[in-house]
Formats: C-alpha cells, sequence, structure tokens
C-alpha cells in the first residue's frame, strides 16, 4: 500500500538534502512510499515511463539487454540513490532501462505529472536534478571507457578493489551479477577469480571476497588493452 512521507525522509535523500524547505513541502505532498518484495520488476526497459524512485532501504540493479538476451548492468543501487529521472525528462518518457529489486525494498515514489510540476515550479530541484545527471553521466562515461580500454581481468580487479573501497558489502554479489556489471560472462569471472585466488590476490569465505593484497590488484586493475 501506498504510504505518505514525512519531509524528514525526503530531506535525507542525498539528492533532495539542499532544497528549500517550501520544495521539500511540495514534494512531501506529491510523494508516497511502496514496500516491494526481492525479485521485483519495478521498470521495463521500453515500456511507458510513469514513475522515478529513490531507494529508501534495499538494494536494485538497473540493466539493459541485448536481443539476444545479453545483460549489461548499469548500476547496483543502494538506499539514498535515485532512479529513472532521466526517463521522465526525456521527451518520449520511455524507460532507458529495466530495474530489479535484489533485496526487500522501500521506495519513494515521484510520478511523471509531479516531476513536471516541481520542475516547472522550484528551480532548486532543477539544479538537484542537474547535479545528479552530471553524476550520472560521470558514472557512464567510466563505465564506457572501462569496457574498450581494459581488458575482463582488469575490469574485474577494478571492480573488486571499488567494492573494497566503498561502503558496501563485497558479499551478495553472484558471479552472474558480477560479469553482468563489467561486461562479460560468469564462467570468465570464476576463472579470473580462481586465478586472483591462486595468487594470492583475494580469498573467498562463504560467498565473501576478502582482498588480501590490494598492490597486486591495483597492478591488476592498472593494465590496459594494447
Amino acid at each position: 500500500m501506498p504510504m505518505p512521507i514525512e519531509n524528514a525522509v525526503i530531506k535525507s535523500l542525498p539528492i533532495f538534502s539542499s532544497l528549500q524547505p517550501e520544495t521539500n513541502q511540495a514534494i512531501a505532498q506529491r510523494a508516497f512510499s511502496r514496500d516491494l518484495p526481492a525479485c521485483y520488476t519495478l521498470t521495463i526497459e521500453g515500456a511507458p515511463a510513469e514513475s522515478c524512485y529513490f531507494l529508501l532501504s534495499g538494494d536494485v540493479r538497473v540493466l539493459r539487454m541485448s536481443k539476444e538476451g545479453r545483460i549489461q548492468v548499469l548500476a547496483r543501487l543502494t538506499p539514498g540513490s535515485a532512479a529513472n529521472i532521466i526517463s521522465l525528462l526525456k521527451e518520449e518518457k520511455i524507460n532507458r532501462g529495466t530495474i530489479e529489486t535484489l533485496t526487500p525494498v522501500t521506495v519513494l515514489v515521484l510520478r511523471r505529472e509531479d516531476i513536471d510540476h516541481l520542475v516547472l515550479n522550484y528551480p532548486d530541484f532543477v539544479r538537484a536534478l542537474l547535479n545528479h545527471l552530471a553524476e550520472r553521466l560521470t558514472n557512464m562515461t567510466d563505465l564506457a571507457s572501462g569496457l574498450s580500454l581494459y581488458s575482463v581481468r582488469s575490469r574485474l580487479a577494478q571492480f573488486l578493489i571499488q567494492l573494497g573501497d566503498s561502503s558496501k558489502t563485497s558479499s551478495g554479489w553472484t558471479q552472474d551479477e558480477i560479469a553482468a556489471h563489467i561486461g562479460t560472462v560468469r564462467d570468465v569471472v570464476g576463472r579470473i577469480l580462481r586465478d586472483f585466488e591462486a595468487n594470492g590476490l583475494i580469498k573467498r569465505q562463504r560467498q565473501q571476497i576478502i582482498l588480501l593484497d590490494r598492490e597486486g590488484l591495483y597492478a591488476e586493475a592498472d593494465r590496459s588493452l594494447a
């Protein structure tokens, strides 16, 4: 069931942290929250975009799929993240990717008409969206350059280092998810992980990856394609 949102919840989201009180109140009057189970498809790539989502709890992933069924994970989002904003800002209002829940989640929802109203009437809301889009563009640029400039082995090392440096846990990632995230297939990820483990770079324990030799991983991560 949709639930109303308190101002403090909206203020806690990084994208809205700098908004004026009246803008915060305008969002609270229009937004609502939903509790969703794991393995729930929130949006489908190519379908009409009806809403955007702000993650209050749980994890989701954003992906695109080729006609042959090959998946590219664009992002794995954690609490505080925003999803599907770009789809609502484009003229055709089509979902740019599929969003799937990885765990039970709670999302704050703003519908298409709510976004239109806020954009037209609250300049600080527009600035917040621009800052978010700039960050997303930076992430997509890094993803594209990684796919074109680095080998799968280097991309996997970079992924492990980034995961270790972030607040995200290195557990809960299946080899299929890692493969989709770095643009390869499960068998290749498994083979490289075994090699990293044999060389003393990592240790795998109960579906968790522990980094043992960061310098060695940095060396692997820095090897660009010839």
